[in-house]
């Protein structure tokens, strides 16, 4: 399974290197207040991780939510279970 794992993360990684090779010109990103220059491959990099971290935000503050409720269902079944 490591070996299966290996070489399907060397062949993503293999074609991402070669994308990034590519699309090496620059692009304008206008921020509305400012704008930047940026190789295509940095700015592609960029926002992946930024969906990252949102999608990584999104999914704690679930998580979070998800553990709040467990306790007070938790505490519920305890409170009926007692009497």
């Amino acid at each position: 399974m490591k070996i299966i794992l290996l070489i399907i993360f060397s062949f993503v990684f293999i074609v991402a290197l070669i994308f990034s090779l590519l699309n090496f010109h620059l692009v304008q990103i206008n921020l509305g207040f400012t704008s930047i220059s940026l190789p295509l491959t940095v700015a592609l990099t960029v926002e992946l991780f930024a969906g990252i971290i949102i999608g990584l935000l999104v999914a704690f503050l679930r998580i979070i939510k998800l553990k709040s409720d467990y306790a007070h269902l938790n505490k519920q079944l305890n409170r009926s279970q007692k009497k």
